[in-house]
């Protein structure tokens, strides 16, 4: 069965198609956008197109898999960033991510998919715990993960590597128990 769009007031979480792949590539190209993230820039459609093929190959979280998921405007239909969730072989716990557009930033958009996406791991998939991981340095995404509820569970030490080079790892975590009894203070 396919994956259904996740809905929230103002976005909509859905599968990305190949037509997603040059606004993919170019957020993923933006140097801002790169500095805490696993990839180098320049990001060629020619990898979105990859990591959009490989997505598609699942219908939804998949354990052992990560699935994308494009993030949209409502009011006008235009791309704000993705979201993506890796399940565990076990299928009991899962990892997110997002990304957003610069232009897209500081509008509660972040917080607003991320959520959606919780939601969808807790209540349909069965996800006990969530995790997320970020630069130390990256403030943004960590004043995100709080606001969702996220507890800081530590640093591993020069334990994320981008090519050749390393840097430390922020360990975040959430249990379902915890954002069910959260979710109805973020007013989404």
């Amino acid at each position: 069965m396919a994956f259904a769009p996740l809905r929230t007031s103002r976005l909509v979480l859905r599968p990305f198609t190949e037509e997603d792949a040059e606004d993919f590539a170019a957020r993923r190209s933006d140097p801002e956008t790169a500095m805490y993230q696993a990839w180098r820039v320049p990001y060629s459609v020619e990898k979105a197109l990859a990591l959009i093929e490989e997505s598609g190959r699942h219908d939804g979280p998949t354990p052992g898999h990560w699935y994308q998921l494009d993030v949209q405007r409502v009011a006008d239909g235009r791309t704000v960033g993705d979201v993506a969730v890796y399940l565990h072989e076990h299928g009991h716990t899962a990892e997110i991510g997002y990304t957003l557009h610069s232009w897209a930033r500081r509008k509660g958009y972040a917080t607003e998919a991320a959520a959606a996406l919780i939601d969808h791991l807790v209540d349909v998939t069965g996800v006990h715990r969530v995790e997320a991981s970020t630069h130390p340095d990256n403030e943004r995404s960590i004043q995100v993960l709080k606001r969702l509820g996220f507890e800081a569970e530590g640093v591993k030490r020069e334990a994320f590597w981008v090519e050749d080079e390393v840097s430390d790892d922020a360990i975040f975590g959430l249990l379902a128990r915890d954002w069910r009894s959260r979710r109805d203070l973020l007013g989404i």
